[in-house]
């Protein structure tokens, strides 16, 4: 698995979240075909993981939470029924 940094085509969805948000950083990312938005703002950062083909496997969610959550932070994770929107948030 591989996170491949996709940003520079969603400046629209990284300057809206800039804008209308508290968030201070903005980066898309692609994994296969599941979308992840990383957002970091001054007293958290929040993650959410799409798929609008299929269910999120778990590898994917262990995958991006050991690749973009700090080790020494502890995290909420929020799924939604079908298991195709996944939220994880980290208070700093």
């Amino acid at each position: 698995m591989h996170l491949i940094d996709v940003t520079n085509s969603y400046s629209s969805l990284v300057q809206s979240q800039l804008n209308t948000t508290a968030a201070t950083f903005v980066k898309v990312y692609s994994l296969g075909n599941t979308s992840v938005v990383f957002t970091e703002s001054s007293d958290a950062i929040g993650i959410v993981l799409e798929n609008h083909d299929r269910r999120i496997r778990v590898e994917e969610i262990e995958f991006v939470i050991k690749r973009l959550v700090p080790t020494d932070r502890s995290y909420q994770l929020t799924v939604d029924s079908g298991r195709r929107v996944i939220e994880i948030h980290v208070d700093k």
